[in-house]
């Protein structure tokens, strides 16, 4: 009961860190997306090493990097710092270019396919509340995408993505530190390659954006971390849900703070996807009362 609480709390300030964090990437809409996520990935690892050092725990991620290789997972971590990768730029790369509405789209479609692949891959099982969840979020997610007029590439990418790195990390469990490390560290060289080559220069768009740029590992860290205790805490389908906190913020934010464009539609959706989510936490907490008065 204690792992899923924990699993649960960290969960919900992950995904809540990540929705908030739609204004900070739209005030680096100056710089080039490569760029914004090399030098994330850059100042992530930086941010990270210093952590380690600190703890005197570089021998843990060696030691680590060994075992899985014998273990014959290390392509798995290796794909699953790809996908992080793949998501975080497709992400940048629409808020940056006043996508806001469609990269909050494609983080409501993310649960459905956790769902789907929780059935396939998990055997995870599905309760009556969950499937009329499901139902009523299938219904938003219908109406959002008819109020955008298509599904694009870059929503459906970056839904799939994120999706498939959450299953790794479930399958393939480390501590979040080490996890976190390994997942740098792997797409690092590719990332410093780029900006070598780049014309970007960090400190070329005023000290304001640099000091962004830099921060920008901090603040991609925390919520990782977070994500990784949530992932192995928690079941999969359960996650899936409290992902809907993320692209709300990010609608909120939108609406709000970058002034996108707010109609009816987006009324109805979220009406859709809260009812969802009200059916599914009354679903748990009937499951979590039966299960209690079972062991009694």
């Amino acid at each position: 009961m204690e792992k899923r609480r924990l699993g649960i709390s960290t969960g919900l300030a992950a995904y809540t860190l990540w929705g908030l964090l739609s204004v900070f990437w739209e005030l680096l809409s100056v710089v080039p997306a490569l760029d914004t996520l090399a030098y994330r990935i850059v100042f992530s690892l930086i941010t990270i090493s210093i952590v380690l050092t600190v703890q005197k725990d570089w021998g843990t991620i060696w030691g680590t990097i060994k075992e899985l290789v014998q273990n014959r997972k290390i392509f798995w971590i290796i794909l699953s710092s790809y996908l992080i990768s793949l998501n975080w730029f497709i992400y940048i790369y629409m808020v940056t270019h006043h996508e806001a509405t469609e990269a909050s789209l494609g983080y409501y479609i993310m649960p459905l396919m956790n769902v789907i692949v929780a059935l396939i891959f998990l055997h995870e099982k599905l309760s009556r509340s969950k499937v009329i969840a499901l139902l009523l979020v299938i219904l938003g997610v219908v109406i959002l995408t008819i109020q955008a007029g298509s599904l694009p590439l870059n929503t459906l990418l970056m839904a799939a993505s994120f999706c498939f790195y959450g299953l790794i990390k479930k399958q393939v469990q480390l501590p979040a530190t080490i996890s976190l490390t390994l997942e740098t560290l792997f797409v690092a060289p590719v990332a410093i390659i780029y900006l070598l080559l780049s014309p970007h220069v960090i400190t070329q768009d005023g000290a304001g954006v640099t000091t962004l740029l830099i921060f920008s590992g901090i603040i991609t860290i925390i919520p990782l971390l977070l994500f990784a205790v949530a992932t192995k805490n928690t079941d999969f389908i359960t996650l899936g849900f409290i992902q809907y906190l993320n692209p709300t913020i990010q609608l909120l934010m939108a609406i709000f703070v970058i002034h996108e464009s707010f109609s009816w539609h987006k009324a109805v959706v979220f009406v859709f996807i809260w009812l969802g989510i009200l059916v599914f936490i009354l679903g748990n907490v009937h499951g979590l009362h039966r299960l209690k008065h079972g062991r009694q």
